[in-house]
Protein backbone atom coordinates (compact mmCIF):
# COMPACT_ATOMS: atom_id res chain seq x y z
CA UNK A 1 0.00 0.00 0.00
CA UNK A 2 1.26 3.48 -1.30
CA UNK A 3 0.34 6.00 0.94
CA UNK A 4 1.39 9.60 -0.04
CA UNK A 5 0.11 12.98 1.65
CA UNK A 6 1.31 16.34 0.82
CA UNK A 7 1.37 19.23 2.70
CA UNK A 8 -1.38 21.76 2.18
CA UNK A 9 1.32 24.80 2.00
CA UNK A 10 2.82 22.74 -1.05
CA UNK A 11 -0.44 23.01 -3.05
CA UNK A 12 -1.05 26.11 -4.45
CA UNK A 13 -5.16 25.06 -4.80
CA UNK A 14 -5.18 24.60 -1.02
CA UNK A 15 -3.55 27.50 -0.02
CA UNK A 16 -6.45 29.77 -2.31
CA UNK A 17 -8.64 27.89 -0.50
CA UNK A 18 -7.89 28.55 3.22
CA UNK A 19 -6.98 32.23 2.34
CA UNK A 20 -10.30 32.59 1.20
CA UNK A 21 -11.74 31.13 4.41
CA UNK A 22 -9.81 33.45 6.91
CA UNK A 23 -12.43 34.73 8.19
CA UNK A 24 -14.44 31.91 9.40
CA UNK A 25 -11.44 29.08 10.23
CA UNK A 26 -8.32 31.69 10.85
CA UNK A 27 -6.41 29.14 12.03
CA UNK A 28 -6.21 27.40 9.09
CA UNK A 29 -4.49 29.57 6.90
CA UNK A 30 -1.79 30.31 9.41
CA UNK A 31 -1.62 26.57 10.31
CA UNK A 32 -1.34 25.03 6.59
CA UNK A 33 2.18 23.69 7.02
CA UNK A 34 0.28 21.56 9.50
CA UNK A 35 -2.56 20.31 7.53
CA UNK A 36 -1.76 17.29 5.36
CA UNK A 37 -3.73 16.27 2.20
CA UNK A 38 -4.46 12.65 1.55
CA UNK A 39 -5.49 11.77 -1.66
CA UNK A 40 -5.58 7.82 -1.37
CA UNK A 41 -8.39 5.40 -2.17
CA UNK A 42 -11.31 4.68 0.40
CA UNK A 43 -9.75 1.72 1.45
CA UNK A 44 -6.95 3.90 3.17
CA UNK A 45 -8.55 6.26 5.05
CA UNK A 46 -9.00 3.68 8.58
CA UNK A 47 -5.24 3.31 8.15
CA UNK A 48 -4.49 6.63 7.99
CA UNK A 49 -7.40 8.16 10.35
CA UNK A 50 -4.85 5.83 12.83
CA UNK A 51 -1.88 7.66 12.58
CA UNK A 52 -3.52 10.90 13.13
CA UNK A 53 -2.62 11.41 17.08
CA UNK A 54 1.35 10.42 16.25
CA UNK A 55 1.38 12.42 13.10
CA UNK A 56 1.43 15.93 15.27
CA UNK A 57 -0.40 17.38 12.57
CA UNK A 58 -3.34 19.66 12.88
CA UNK A 59 -5.52 17.76 10.84
CA UNK A 60 -5.93 15.59 7.87
CA UNK A 61 -7.86 16.03 5.35
CA UNK A 62 -8.49 13.04 2.91
CA UNK A 63 -10.00 13.94 -0.87
CA UNK A 64 -12.60 11.84 -1.51
CA UNK A 65 -13.16 12.17 -4.96
CA UNK A 66 -16.59 10.73 -6.02
CA UNK A 67 -18.32 11.15 -3.10
CA UNK A 68 -21.41 12.93 -2.51
CA UNK A 69 -22.62 14.69 0.21
CA UNK A 70 -24.60 12.46 1.77
CA UNK A 71 -22.24 10.11 1.21
CA UNK A 72 -19.40 12.32 3.30
CA UNK A 73 -22.48 12.91 6.11
CA UNK A 74 -23.06 9.24 6.87
CA UNK A 75 -19.36 8.63 6.54
CA UNK A 76 -18.68 11.20 9.33
CA UNK A 77 -20.82 9.90 11.47
CA UNK A 78 -19.17 6.46 11.38
CA UNK A 79 -15.87 7.87 11.73
CA UNK A 80 -16.75 10.36 14.69
CA UNK A 81 -18.24 7.28 16.53
CA UNK A 82 -15.32 5.30 15.55
CA UNK A 83 -12.34 7.88 16.45
CA UNK A 84 -13.88 9.70 19.38
CA UNK A 85 -10.34 11.59 19.89
CA UNK A 86 -10.89 13.20 16.79
CA UNK A 87 -13.83 15.24 15.34
CA UNK A 88 -14.84 14.44 11.50
CA UNK A 89 -16.28 17.21 9.34
CA UNK A 90 -17.10 17.31 5.69
CA UNK A 91 -16.67 19.66 2.63
CA UNK A 92 -18.39 18.94 -0.70
CA UNK A 93 -18.31 21.69 -3.38
CA UNK A 94 -21.97 21.33 -4.47
CA UNK A 95 -22.95 22.55 -0.93
CA UNK A 96 -21.59 26.22 -2.50
CA UNK A 97 -20.49 29.08 0.53
CA UNK A 98 -16.89 28.13 2.07
CA UNK A 99 -16.61 24.70 0.50
CA UNK A 100 -14.11 23.15 -0.29
CA UNK A 101 -13.26 22.70 -4.28
CA UNK A 102 -13.21 18.86 -4.23
CA UNK A 103 -14.77 16.09 -1.90
CA UNK A 104 -13.48 15.56 1.23
CA UNK A 105 -13.42 14.47 4.76
CA UNK A 106 -11.25 16.35 7.82
CA UNK A 107 -10.03 14.76 10.79
CA UNK A 108 -8.67 17.12 13.70
CA UNK A 109 -8.22 16.42 17.19
CA UNK A 110 -11.54 17.06 18.98
CA UNK A 111 -10.03 18.75 22.14
CA UNK A 112 -7.68 20.96 19.87
CA UNK A 113 -10.85 22.11 18.35
CA UNK A 114 -13.07 22.40 20.91
CA UNK A 115 -10.71 25.16 23.07
CA UNK A 116 -10.07 26.84 19.65
CA UNK A 117 -13.76 27.41 18.94
CA UNK A 118 -13.68 28.27 22.79
CA UNK A 119 -10.91 30.90 22.23
CA UNK A 120 -13.32 32.33 19.55
CA UNK A 121 -16.69 32.42 21.54
CA UNK A 122 -18.00 29.82 19.12
CA UNK A 123 -20.33 27.06 20.79
CA UNK A 124 -22.24 24.43 19.25
CA UNK A 125 -25.98 25.05 20.25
Amino acid sequence: MDLKGKVAKEDSTWVKYFAKIRNVCPWSYKLMDSILIWDNDEGSLNTIAATFRQSKMEAFVYVMKDKTANQLSDMCDVLNNKHKESEWLWSHPDEGGDSTHVPCLIQQDRQKLTQLREAIGYTDE
